[in-house]
Parts: C-alpha cells; structure tokens; sequence
C-alpha cells in the first residue's frame, strides 16, 4: 500500500478509543457541562416523540431552543443531539429511549436533565425488560441523573410508576386524566382537526393539532414545563396550538376519495388501543377500517397481547379488518371470535401481499388505520393505497 504524501494529509487529529459508543457519551458529557441550557429529559413507553414536539411548541413562544431530531434516542442518538445545540440557547429537550434493563441510566447522567418527563409506562420490548414492572423500574431510571433541585414530571395515573420514582428528593408534578394529579384532563374530544380539552376541569380550553385522548396528557407535560421555565398559562397554551405533528403517528392523510390516520411507526398493546379508540371516535362519513400488524419484542406474553388486541378490535364496531403479519393471525381469530357481526376479518402474512390485497377492499369514504410495528412495514401498504385510489379517482375523471 502506497503512502499518502504528508503534504496531502488534512489537519486532523485522530484520537483512538477502545469503545466508539463510550467515547460518544463521555464527549457528550463534557459538551453538556459547557451548557446554560435547560436540558429536558423525555422518556417513557409511548408518546415520546409527540411530548417532545408539544414542549417545544410550548416553550419557543418566548424562549430559544432546540430538540433532539427525529427518534435520537439511544446512546448514539443523545449524543447526536447534544453536540450541535447552541450551549447558550434557553433549552434542549432531548429524547430518551430504551428496550433493555439498564440503558436509559446512562443516558440520563449523560445529559443531566434538569427536568424530566415520563409519559406513561405500557407492555413494551418486554423481550428486554421482562414485565410492566420491569419496564417502569427501567424508565424510572431517568431520574439517576436528573438534578436533585430539578423537576419530575410523571404519569400520576400510575401509582406503581410513582412508587418506582419516590426517591427522587425534588420537586415533583403529577398529569393525566384522574382529578387527584397537579394537572388534568377533562372533556376531551378528538376530531380530525386535532384534540381539544379542558384544564383542570375549568372552562379553560387546550387544543392541539394532534389527534388522539393520549396526546391531551401529552400536552399537560408540554404545560408542567413551560410553567417550571417561567412561561405563563396563556403563552404556553397558544404555543400548542401550533406543534407539529409527527410523521407515522396518528397523522391524518387525506387521499382524494377516502381518509388514512396513519400510524404505522410503531406498535406495542398501549399505543395499538389508543390507535383503535382514536378509530372509533372520530367522526367518519364512511366506513372504519383497521389495518394491524404484529407488535414485536413482547417475549413470553406475545400470543396473549395479540389476543387482547383481537378482542378489542372485534369489538370496535369495525367495518373491515385487515391483519398482516404472522402473530396477526390471533388478532384475526379473536376478533371473530368475539367480533359484531358484519366486520369483514382478513390475513395476510406479509406487507408486500397486503399491498396487493387491501386496495380492493376499500370504498369511498373510509377512515383507514394502519398500526403495527416499525418492522412489518405498513408504510409500503399505505403507499399502495394511495396509489390505487389515485388511479382509480384519474379512470373516474
């Protein structure tokens, strides 16, 4: 092998390191205690993301900041997300994620919270975590590096998951929907538009373009923050109205002759009944369609998650149900054990082969859920989708 002439060589300085992963987070450890920044901390099983955007919509009506892009939620992605945030901005709300015991810890003392969020706790990658218990010790390990004289915000709906964070000496904020938390939600309605309820069960009302009850709770975060950062109610709220809406979660598609509430990201049993409640309460001129696939990473008790969503999804009052992927099928059986008569179940064991199947089986005017885990790729079927109903809108013309 040639040498490279020295004189061509940039001027870079190489540092070799046992563990590229481990370097990331001492490297980001030390970015992060250069910052003046309010770092918040989002971890919890579901609705991460969507937290992540409410807070942020919520705090830039008068303060400066910036979030961790996309899902960087791991020891690779924090890092990724520390290092380029302005070390004098106001705030940085980094996400938090894990799928086994002893993951999220270190990334909490990475990054140092000074307020912490959890949003709820639900069966996911059980496969690392055991149990609901096991994964509500996991993310109440956020705590680990979370400022003593900081803020915890959690699920007080949970009182197992506050059980799991009584140690945490500071202050604390309970949210959710029972009357008995900080913050509450009450009269929450869900339309295509997005969510509105009432805080604190006052007159005084919240909306977010997001669709879905769980995301009212999601946006009580947004608030416990705003108001730890010094933010009024009123500027905090106005805020919210004008979040973003993640891509794959509940968004809402409107194709020319019938409707798509696409939320194929990600599937575990909590965010697959939010999916199929948000379904059955929205208004539709049309028929209700649920496209489900496996959820993954359940271990031991995959065949009885399955089962459970089967038996939610009969019940739903469904017009068609379409199941993909091996697991689905006992989706499939329950449901039509248990379904209303007149839901029309069908299988099929892959994404390419509902692909082909399931434009067929639509009409005009159907609201269309598609929910499974990131790995059976129901993006691809909502893609055929909008193809064979643009093609059929351009033979009609």
């Amino acid at each position: 092998m040639s040498e490279v002439p020295e004189a061509s060589m940039p001027n870079l300085h190489l540092i070799l390191v046992p563990d590229t992963r481990v370097a990331m987070g001492k490297l980001a450890t030390y970015v992060r205690k250069s910052m003046s920044a309010k770092v918040i901390a989002v971890g919890g099983s579901n609705g991460k993301t969507s937290t992540k955007n409410l807070i942020d919509a919520a705090l830039r009506t008068r303060l400066r900041g910036s979030i961790s892009p996309k899902s960087f939620n791991n020891d690779i992605g924090v890092p990724l997300a520390i290092f380029p945030a302005d070390p004098n901005q106001d705030y940085l709300v980094l996400e938090m994620g894990t799928n086994h015991h002893g993951e999220l810890k270190p990334l909490s003392d990475m990054a140092r919270p000074d307020i912490a969020v959890i949003t709820n706790i639900g069966a996911e990658h059980l496969e690392g975590l055991d149990d609901l218990m096991g994964v509500r010790r996991e993310e109440a390990s956020i705590i680990s590096g979370l400022n003593p004289q900081g803020l915890l915000v959690v699920n007080g709906d949970d009182r197992e998951l506050l059980a799991a964070v009584e140690s945490y000496p500071g202050k604390r904020i309970t949210f959710g929907f029972e009357d008995h938390n900080d913050l509450f939600a009450t009269q929450v309605r869900c339309t295509t538009e997005g969510t509105t309820f009432c805080l604190n069960g006052s007159q005084r009302e919240v909306f977010i373009p997001m669709i879905g009850q769980h995301n009212a709770a999601n946006a009580l975060c947004a608030i416990a923050v705003a108001r730890r950062l010094g933010l009024s109610e009123a500027d905090a709220i106005a805020g919210l109205a004008s979040s973003a809406r993640p891509d794959w979660r509940l968004q809402l598609v409107k194709l020319d002759d019938l409707t798509l509430l696409n939320d194929a990201y990600n599937a575990n049993p909590s965010s697959m009944k939010a999916a199929l409640d948000t379904l059955a309460t929205l208004e539709s001129p049309g028929r209700r369609v649920a496209i489900l696939g496996d959820m993954k990473e359940l271990g031991k008790a995959t065949d009885r998650y399955h089962r459970e969503i089967g038996q939610l999804a009969g019940a739903a009052g469904l017009a068609v149900l379409v199941c993909i992927g091996e697991k689905s099928q006992l989706i499939a059986a329950e449901a039509l054990r248990v379904g209303m008569p007149g839901t029309s179940i069908h299988h099929f064991p892959d994404a390419a082969a509902a692909s082909a199947g399931v434009p067929r089986l639509l009409r005009r005017d159907d609201l269309v859920l598609l929910k499974a885990s990131r790995s059976v790729h129901l993006e691809q079927v909502a893609t055929a989708i909008a193809e064979s109903r643009g093609k059929a809108m351009r033979q009609a013309g």
